[in-house]
């Protein structure tokens, strides 16, 4: 047994009297224990000098027990050395116990180590103090984190101070024990007005059963809830808080406090409320617009579509890749270029382009595009916003007819004017050498009659401009188109073309008879010219709805091209060799000028359709 506990390092000691050394250690268990402990531990005697050290003390501080009989106060701070001397001096002469004492000791490298001392007196058999023992502990890494609590401490009691967050801490019976000083800013109120004795109830009544149920959760639960509350500020008003409860968990496991911190979200909650508003004014605004609204995301994949895309085109995808499909094939290449350019260059773009409508029409729709940017300012998807402006632009080029039908009037009656001056001359000459001409009057009368051709082709021209004092008066339509095909009887006779007729409606309508005829005799002269060969043509009448008379006038000629019919009716535009594209201007003109409508509908090399509608006359009409 006492083999087992003899000590495995050789005693560092002073020539002591081997009586000293048996009355420190009685025996081997108290040798083993100096040994083996991991604290410091010195025995000095009566001369203040060490005479014993463990190995702890020697692998702790560095220095051996040889160096610190040459110098016992090498290991202390030179500033402690006095200190160390008095408390040690009342260790041996009074028998002080010194118990945890905290101070600074100097390894041999140099570095300073905190440390806590306890020495107690060493007695004789006879209860004599014959040296003192000190048993040194470090406590480095305590203090260090002792100082690093004291530092979170402040930085916390700091941060709790100065934070506009809302700290208030409840204990078990739901009374405040802390609030922060924010609570002023908050609230209006000053901590110790919250925290006192009888202090303010500021939670709405509403909420202040959701607050205990929210209570008992953390108590029972030990987990942190969420909530939001509101408060009553010091002015009346209710302030809107997020709060968030933590439990403040005992060392044996038990919940004793509630720490609550809410933030003020009153602005939140207004803001919320505004774009709320604003969601619903949007939402109301894009489901009555009629302007189409497309949005995609940022790789241009469609995420919405307005509901005026159904009313308008009839296209009611929502979601999926940009569709070009309906988009005029004219245009789809431009468009899709466009689309690919905003996507790309993220810059506004604007297009205007033909679009397939619900009902197979061809409208022409602008379209604006903008990228829709974050607060970061990167591209978060694509609006685009169409308007149908195909009757804007049907205007437009009704003005422009105006404008080219305005400049022509005046043309033609200047026109009219020069020819009219020298033609009155010529006719009153002849008329003055007609008498004279006593065999030659047959010329005479032929040269006269030209003159009279010449007058009435200057006068047509005249209706290009603003007609004066036309006669109206009711005509009967049939006699009317009898007396046109009368006129041209040796023409169609001549080609022999055919001109078969259908009167089954035969009204009295309001007009002037010669700017009928010569509308009449304009088309169907139009259609004589257009059949080469065999051929024939169609004049027909019938009862239209809202009092109207529906005039159609058919062959089975050339035809013109389907691209060119919306040029019909175009100043000085023609599909004859020696065509003036006059007639078709003054017809449409005549007809407009008496309430009338004219359509034209043609397929090359199957023949042209032309549809004349007149209002049916109610009662003789006079000048106008």
């Amino acid at each position: 047994m006492t083999d087992q506990l003899k000590p495995t390092f050789t005693w560092k000691k002073k020539h002591v009297p081997r009586q000293m050394t048996s009355l420190l250690f009685p025996d081997q268990i108290l040798k083993a224990f100096f040994h083996y402990t991991t604290d410091a531990i010195s025995i000095s005697n009566m001369d203040n000098r060490i005479v014993l050290v463990n190995q702890a003390f020697e692998q702790y501080y560095g220095w051996s027990l040889e160096e610190l009989d040459a110098s016992p106060y090498c290991f202390i701070p030179d500033e402690l050395v006095n200190e160390t001397r008095q408390l040690f001096d009342a260790v041996r002469s009074m028998g002080v116990h010194l118990t945890n004492y905290e101070t600074v000791r100097k390894r041999k490298d140099g570095t300073l180590v905190e440390v806590t001392l306890s020495a107690t007196p060493i007695r004789d058999e006879n209860g004599s103090i014959i040296a003192a023992s000190c048993v040194t502990r470090d406590i480095s890494d305590r203090k260090r984190i002792e100082k690093a609590l004291r530092q979170t401490e402040t930085k916390y009691r700091l941060l709790i101070d100065h934070t506009q967050d809302l700290v208030t801490i409840f204990d078990e019976t739901l009374q405040r024990i802390y609030v922060s000083p924010s609570i002023e800013q908050q609230l209006g109120y000053s901590p110790a007005e919250l925290v006192s004795p009888g202090s303010l109830e500021i939670t709405h009544p509403e909420d202040f059963p959701l607050l205990l149920a929210k209570q008992r959760e953390i108590f029972q639960t030990k987990q942190p809830v969420f909530l939001e509350l509101r408060s009553r500020h010091k002015n009346g008003a209710w302030i809107s808080f997020e709060t968030r409860g933590i439990p403040m968990v005992q060392e044996d496991g038990t919940v004793k406090n509630i720490m609550f911190v809410s933030r003020n979200v009153t602005e939140r909650k207004v803001s919320e409320a505004a774009l709320s508003r604003i969601k619903k004014e949007s939402k109301i605004i894009a489901e009555h617009t009629d302007d189409l609204i497309l949005i995609t995301d940022k790789h241009g994949e469609i995420v919405h579509l307005s509901p005026s895309y159904e009313r308008v085109t009839g296209t009611s995808q929502h979601a999926g890749p940009m569709c070009f499909q309906c988009v005029h094939p004219e245009d789809v290449e431009r468009v899709r270029e466009q689309f690919h350019d905003l996507v790309r260059t993220l810059e506004p773009r604007t297009c205007e382009f033909r679009y397939r409508s619900a009902h197979g029409d061809w409208i022409v729709l602008e379209a604006k595009g903008a990228p829709i940017l974050t607060d970061c300012g990167e591209c978060d998807g694509f609006i685009i916003v169409s308007r149908d402006i195909t009757e804007r632009r049907n205007n437009e080029l009704l003005l422009r007819q105006a404008e080219k039908l305005s400049v022509i009037g005046e043309l033609a009656a200047g026109i009219a004017h020069e020819i009219r001056n020298p033609l009155t001359s010529l006719k009153g000459f002849i008329q003055l050498l007609k008498p004279t001409l006593s065999e030659q009057q047959m010329y005479a009368d032929i040269m006269l009659s030209e003159l009279d051709r010449i007058n009435f082709i200057v006068s047509e021209l005249l209706v290009l401009s603003k007609p004066h004092n036309v006669q109206i008066k009711s005509l009967s339509l049939v006699s009317l188109l009898e007396n046109v095909l009368t006129l041209l009887a040796s023409e169609s006779n001549l080609k022999n073309i055919p001109i078969h007729t259908s009167f089954e409606y035969a009204p009295v309508i309001s007009g002037e008879e010669n700017q009928l005829k010569q509308v009449f005799i304009n088309i169907v002269k139009n259609a004589l010219e257009a059949i080469d060969g065999h051929g024939e043509i169609m004049l027909a009448t019938s009862a239209k709805a809202d009092q109207e008379v529906l005039i159609t006038i058919a062959d089975n000629g050339c035809g013109i091209p389907e691209e060119l019919i919306p040029k019909l009716g175009d100043p000085f535009f023609t599909t004859k060799e020696n065509g003036t594209g006059l007639g078709l201007m003054i017809s449409s003109k005549i007809i407009k000028d008496h309430g009338g409508h004219l359509e034209i509908a043609s397929k090359r090399n199957e023949g042209t359709t032309v549809k004349i509608t007149l209002p049916i006359a109610h009662e003789q009409k006079g000048p106008s």
